[in-house]
């Protein structure tokens, strides 16, 4: 079911009951670029930016991408992205293909936990906003009373609504004001999230008794999967994975343990070994350069782990694909 009609009369900035975020917890570290989209910078020219403008909750861009084509890993934040000009591209996702023009200032969005691959035909200058995963969990709960885990998200690509292009400019036309914005940020991050739950979600109803034994969906499984598979090589912890669907640590836990027989630790390891066993078929790479890739200290470490779960050391077990 869609969000009950008595919500919808928050879809605008104005209309939202503000509820203070730096009285609840420690203010929030301003969100940047290396933290949002590190995989971007060489892909397109940066016209502006809300770094230095003291916003916490989201991070504005106003840039020129080139012509590329490229796979975009999952991230546990909301993505816009607004053409200024029209954009011709392709993109894939969710086993959905859309090839066609972007008209300029509609706004394509990219739900927390999506992998799609992207294909930019021409270049055009593009508004993105990148808000982060902690106001999606804020607003769910403070505004409409729901963990993020009971809400399926959605990724349209072409939308005119009008209170969020309204909003969206308002974030563009802040990056050009020289004072900090952090606590007007805020709200209107705010005003974003609540609009896209009324316009581009729907609940999932689920009880809210024995909360650890209800199975993760496919679909979260999924996105646990590919963002291991996306930071092997960083250090993450069990709550950044928590975070991206979601939920607390300690509810994360006791469901994957229930759905998937094996502790998150464990399971990280299986897909460090098979991502470990594809690139031990390319013998240009050494075992110490596949074991940072992986995501182990060192090589030492690296080789226990692979022979605990697959029975041969990396090098023996090299010798015999060989």
């Amino acid at each position: 079911m869609s969000l009950p009609s008595a919500h919808r009369t928050y879809a605008s900035q104005r209309d939202i009951p503000p509820f203070p975020l730096a009285h609840k917890r420690k203010r929030r570290s301003e969100f940047l670029r290396a933290e949002a989209a590190p995989q971007s910078r060489e892909t397109r020219e940066l016209i502006g930016s809300s770094e230095g403008l003291g916003w916490s909750g989201m991070l504005g861009l106003q840039a020129r991408p080139h012509p590329m084509e490229r796979t975009v890993l999952p991230t546990s934040h909301l993505f816009f992205a607004v053409p200024l000009q029209n954009q011709h591209l392709m993109i894939e996702m969710d086993g959905r293909t859309y090839e066609g023009e972007l008209s300029a200032n509609s706004h394509a969005i990219i739900a927390p936990g999506v992998k799609y691959a992207l294909n930019l035909l021409d270049s055009a200058d593009h508004f993105y906003l990148h808000i982060r995963n902690e106001v999606l969990v804020d607003v769910a709960d403070q505004i409409f009373g729901k963990r993020l885990d009971e809400i399926d998200m959605y990724s349209p690509l072409q939308e005119t609504d009008k209170t969020l292009q309204s909003l969206l400019s308002t974030c563009m036309h802040m990056l050009n004001e020289p004072q900090d914005s952090s606590f007007r940020s805020d709200y209107i991050a705010q005003a974003i999230i609540a609009e896209y739950f009324a316009k581009h979600t729907q609940l999932r109803q689920t009880p809210r008794v024995a909360e650890s034994k209800i199975p993760l969906s496919r679909a979260q499984v999924q996105r646990i999967h590919d963002y291991m598979q996306a930071n092997l090589h960083d250090s993450f912890q069990i709550a950044d994975i928590a975070a991206g669907i979601g939920m607390s640590r300690t509810i994360f836990f006791e469901r994957f343990v229930h759905t998937i027989k094996k502790t998150p630790n464990q399971y990280l390891q299986i897909v460090r070994v098979h991502r470990a066993r594809q690139l031990l078929q390319d013998k240009k790479l050494s075992l110490v350069d596949i074991a940072l890739s992986c995501g182990y200290a060192d090589q030492s470490h690296f080789a226990s782990s692979f022979k605990r779960l697959v029975g041969l050391s990396p090098s023996k077990y090299r010798a015999e694909i060989f």
